[in-house]
């Protein structure tokens, strides 16, 4: 799924609940939920080189999304920011796959790879 759905439903999950004790670990785990529904991945077909032009845009828009609705949220704007943030950031385990192509060779059994497969599994 792109940043920016993941983003959004950490900023306004962080605002309803708007305890950063509960708030924080509830943004993280929207990101599972909502890859848990049907949605499109960053699959530009027959333009591989447009890939990383479409995650930087995707970051970029959601950077700013994320600060619109912080701003929005005048009661606690950095708590709206960082749940949107943590939101979005299951995806970045995925760094090694998208810079590399493969994941580091020292990534087998680690939890970063278990997270990643539980990540592969939910999704469709």
């Amino acid at each position: 799924m792109i940043a920016l759905n993941h983003g959004m439903t950490g900023a306004v999950v962080a605002a309803a609940i708007n305890r950063p004790i509960l708030a924080l670990p509830a943004a993280i785990l929207s990101h599972f939920a909502v890859d848990s529904l049907p949605h499109w991945n960053y699959k530009v077909p027959g333009h591989a080189a447009l890939r990383p032009i479409v995650i930087g845009i995707d970051m970029i828009l959601s950077t700013v999304v994320l600060a619109v609705l912080a701003w929005s949220f005048a009661d606690s704007p950095r708590l709206v920011f960082i749940g949107g943030f943590l939101a979005i950031l299951p995806d970045a385990t995925w760094a090694p796959y998208i810079l590399w192509s493969k994941p580091s060779p020292r990534d087998r059994n680690t939890p970063l790879h278990i997270l990643r497969r539980f990540h592969i599994k939910i999704q469709w």
